[in-house]
């Protein structure tokens, strides 16, 4: 497999993990943990289909 590709599935592995660590401070007590995790999480659900799609386009 080319390097992008590598870079993608390391880059996939690294966003679940920010998501999961999201998942678990929004669901603790409210306040700045339980806001910072929503915020993670929106990040993480942009930025994974961005990340593959430059991936995408690097494999051209």
């Amino acid at each position: 497999m080319e390097p992008p590709i590598w870079i993608g599935i390391a880059g996939t592995v690294v966003v679940l993990a920010f998501l999961i660590n999201g998942m678990r401070l929004a669901r603790g007590e409210p306040g700045h943990a339980a806001n910072a995790g929503r915020l993670h999480a929106a990040v993480s659900i942009i930025v994974l289909p961005l990340m593959w799609l430059v991936i995408a386009g690097m494999t051209r």
